[in-house]
């Protein structure tokens, strides 16, 4: 009698161990998967152990609390127990989908197998239920059930190694090499144990006992077995520390109920037992607790943890060093009471009589501090929570400190960066009109050179015109930009020199339209374009043409427009841009970037050139 109620008493305490461990790692399993975002497929496997586990509890503490085996209520814990085998092959195919992905059509075709199963488990379940009273262990539904379960784990292992073949899956290989052999030989031993109990009860009691126990104690092992084997989702060692501490406090508490306490076999060592491992385990929070009422209550001790976050989220925005040293400073005198002050590395000084602490701050990119704190009339003796707190506050320093070192050497290199495309800007605007000046200079003395024999009154009002149009480009060389009107009236000196040079063949129209004149537009922009327009547009006509300046204001744009009726363009000129207009683009680019356009084309009848700029109309 007294080895049945110690057989009971064991197997009361080991199906509450295993339902608080498939319990523990469901939850953790599920903060994994919603984590994730999808189920693992082990979701439900801890689900079937804690019903297995907790139904065989219930039905054992029962019998041992002196209910009959044949009460309502032990019949209704076996059920429930049994019960679990209804949802088992959905449960091994929901693995297997797991395991192959969930748009395998072998791994879905077989979840409908499973289904199947599960189906067919529960008519047995019912059926049995209504025939034999619930009274499974006296039935041949554990067996069924067991087969069943054999034949859908058949199938699921050879489309693994099937399906394993057929897809290039990381998952699919996934795991530590050990845990095949591990599995294959923990279900040999248990599905062994648990077919000789079926079937022969010729057994030796001592035999029989031992093989009823691995057989139906199911859940412990495989639950480790599985979990550590997840390495995928980086939770095994939460899961041996949580499941050795679980079963290290099962086993003491036994031991200690039975040698210790004298806890007689039965009722009263399951309780024992679970009320003594409840303790073991709810220890770290009791203590916890405990201190966190002294602190708080008795001691008025602030929360160093909450304090070292506010002071990380307050100074998360602070950008200048000696306001992160306050705040710092503020923080540790009104959390601990203490003195305390900011000392730089390099600068060598005593410590002071009453230093408490000394808390170095390092930085990467600038100079190292060392926060000191000392006593008071308020403070506390500072413990390890205390000293925590202040490393923690120094590490939030050091890291701000690096940021904002960081941050202004981010900042100065954008200044020097500006400057830099400044100069740079500068630079190639004064290159590209040291290249215009000249050009435009050497062809109004040739042509000067041309009439001084032939013509010298033309060539003295030419000379005279050039020295106007010279004082303008030397008044302007400094200057990037001028006004509309003293571009045009350089544009009327320029042409009335080409008019002396042309006669009547030169026809002339100025027009600034409905702009104010004060306009600011790039200094010598026109002159390159209408020697262009002399040169190559019309000077190769014998009767001469026509040229028009016109300029419009366009909303927030100012339009000059320069026509020709000469020859018009070459098919070719687009990939033969000389150098005037070259730098016509090139200086509306580097003053104005994208918001300046240039365009050039032959006029809307056909005939001649037209070219149109278009500048903004404030600032470049």
């Amino acid at each position: 009698m007294e080895n049945e109620l110690t057989y009971s008493a064991l197997q009361a305490i080991g199906m509450a161990t295993g339902a608080a461990l498939c319990a523990s790692l469901g939850l953790m399993q599920f903060r994994v998967d919603r984590a994730t975002g999808g189920p693992s497929g082990y979701q439900l496997l801890w689900v079937v152990g804690v019903i297995w586990t907790l139904g065989r509890f219930l039905r054992y503490t029962l019998q041992l609390a002196g209910w009959d085996a044949e009460a309502n209520s032990v019949r209704f814990a076996e059920a429930l127990a049994w019960s679990c085998t209804i949802l088992g092959p959905i449960a091994i195919g929901r693995l297997l989908q797991a395991r192959l992905g969930t748009t395998s059509r072998l791994a879905r075709a077989f979840l409908g197998f499973t289904g199947v199963a599960s189906i067919l488990n529960l008519s047995l379940f019912a059926w049995v239920g209504t025939t034999h009273g619930f009274d499974l262990d006296a039935s041949w539904y554990p067996e069924a059930s067991l087969y069943v379960a054999l034949i859908v784990t058949a199938v699921a292992l050879i489309l693994y190694r099937f399906g394993r073949q057929r897809i290039d899956s990381e998952l699919a290989g996934s795991g530590p090499s050990w845990f095949g052999r591990g599995a294959v030989l923990l279900a040999v031993l248990q599905v062994s144990a648990a077919l000789l109990t079926l079937r022969n009860s010729w057994l030796p009691a001592g035999v029989h006992a031992t093989l009823s126990l691995i057989g139906e104690h199911w859940a412990i092992p495989w639950s480790i077995l599985i979990a550590v084997s997840l390495a995928q989702i980086h939770y095994a060692d939460v899961v041996l520390k949580r499941s050795l501490w679980l079963l290290a406090s099962v086993s003491i508490a036994a031991l200690a109920s039975t040698f210790v306490f004298n806890v007689p076999p039965g009722f009263m060592l399951v309780v024992a037992t679970l009320g003594c491992a409840a303790l073991m385990l709810s220890a770290p929070f009791l203590i916890r607790a405990l201190n966190l009422l002294v602190d708080r209550v008795y001691l008025n001790r602030a929360d160093y943890l909450a304090a070292a976050s506010l002071f990380e989220e307050s100074v998360r925005r602070v950008y200048d060093r000696e306001e992160l040293f306050d705040a710092a400073l503020l923080a540790v005198r009104s959390t601990l009471r203490i003195g305390a002050r900011w000392v730089p590395v390099a600068h060598v000084s005593a410590a002071p009589a009453n230093a408490l602490a000394s808390i170095p701050v390092e930085t990467e990119n600038g100079p190292g501090y060392r926060l000191e704190v000392s006593a008071s009339h308020q403070a506390r003796t500072l413990m390890a929570d205390e000293l925590g707190y202040l490393i923690a506050i120094g590490t939030h320093v050091s890291r701000r400190l690096d940021a904002i070192y960081f941050e202004q050497e981010q900042r100065a290199l954008h200044v020097r960066e500006e400057r830099l495309k400044r100069l740079l800007t500068e630079a190639e605007l004064k290159a590209l009109r040291t290249q215009v000046d000249p050009h435009f200079l050497f062809n109004t003395l040739n042509t000067i050179a041309d009439l001084i024999g032939s013509q010298p009154l033309r060539a003295e009002r030419m000379t005279e015109r050039l020295a106007e149009c010279f004082r303008y480009a030397l008044s302007r060389h400094a200057r990037e930009l001028s006004t509309l009107d003293d571009e045009l009236e350089f544009a009327r000196h320029y042409l009335d020199i080409e008019q002396e040079r042309f006669g009547d063949r030169l026809r002339v129209q100025l027009s600034r339209g409905d702009a104010r004149g004060n306009e600011s537009v790039p200094s010598l922009l026109l002159q390159p374009l209408l020697e262009n327009a002399i040169r190559h547009g019309l000077a190769p006509l014998r009767e001469g043409g026509c040229i028009s300046v016109a300029a419009k204001r366009e909303g927030e744009y100012l339009r000059v427009q320069v026509d020709d009726d000469g020859v018009g363009l070459r098919p070719d000129f687009q990939e033969r841009f000389g150098v005037g207009l070259r730098n016509v683009t090139e200086r509306l680019h580097a003053l104005y970037a994208e918001a300046a356009k240039f365009a050039i084309g032959r006029r809307a009848d056909g005939r001649g050139t037209s070219v149109t700029i278009r500048v903004p109309l404030h600032g470049n």
